[in-house]
């Protein structure tokens, strides 16, 4: 108990001097959920600047899957998908939303932009399991057409926006928005200290193994 409660107090500590009120008040949400749950696994990022690290950096592999070919065809951001049920649904504590980090994928490092959650902008077709959606961000580099078996290894660094539903009356033009200016947020930021240095991060280089999901946290100084 005393573990969880030093935990929590730093937590809110370091939020309250890194983002003033607001991410206190954030923090304070985090803490009723880690003290409802017994352990502080959740990682609550509404009120995190995208310019900060996240407190814990989730750290996930496993292969990608078919998903439903919306990312490419119609909005025009190809996706590499990792589903909810690859990790005994550990992921249930992981926000959702969108962030941001290092893919590794095809044997190189990408920057790249991941959605945590079930797409609800597809009324009637939301995912019926959370999952994590990757856009690989190419920067002029040739991508395959599909990843589709490959291992991806995905570091995640930062938060940008919680995943919310679009209005797709006048078609998907809104979503398309959001999601170029969470590429170009992305982009910016991996250019820039901390992020960028976890692009040499061991783990994203370990060897293939089975689909696994863990909390890393941040390296010292």
């Amino acid at each position: 108990a005393d573990t969880l409660a030093d935990s929590v107090l730093g937590m809110l500590k370091v939020l309250l001097l890194a983002q003033g009120t607001a991410g206190f008040l954030a923090g304070l949400r985090c803490a009723a959920v880690a003290a409802h749950a017994g352990e502080c696994r959740t990682i609550c990022c509404e009120g995190i600047s995208a310019s900060r690290l996240l407190p814990r950096l989730p750290a996930l592999s496993g292969p990608v899957l078919r998903g439903y070919g919306r990312g490419s065809a119609k909005l025009g951001f190809p996706t590499a998908n990792l589903p909810c049920s690859l990790f005994q649904d550990a992921l249930s504590d992981l926000e959702k939303g969108v962030y941001f980090g290092w893919a590794a994928l095809d044997g190189d490092v990408h920057k790249c932009v991941a959605n945590v959650g079930v797409s609800p902008s597809f009324v009637g077709k939301e995912n019926p399991e959370k999952i994590v959606e990757v856009h690989v961000i190419a920067e002029g580099r040739p991508l395959p057409e599909s990843f589709y078996g490959e291992e991806l290894r995905l570091l995640l660094l930062g938060y940008v926006r919680r995943e919310r539903r679009f209005d797709f009356s006048n078609g998907p033009g809104e979503l398309i928005a959001a999601i170029t200016s969470d590429v170009a947020t992305a982009t910016a930021q991996l250019d820039r200290a901390p992020f960028v240095t976890y692009r040499h991060a061991g783990w994203l280089v370990a060897p293939a193994s089975d689909p696994s999901f863990e909390m890393i946290e941040p390296a010292s100084g």
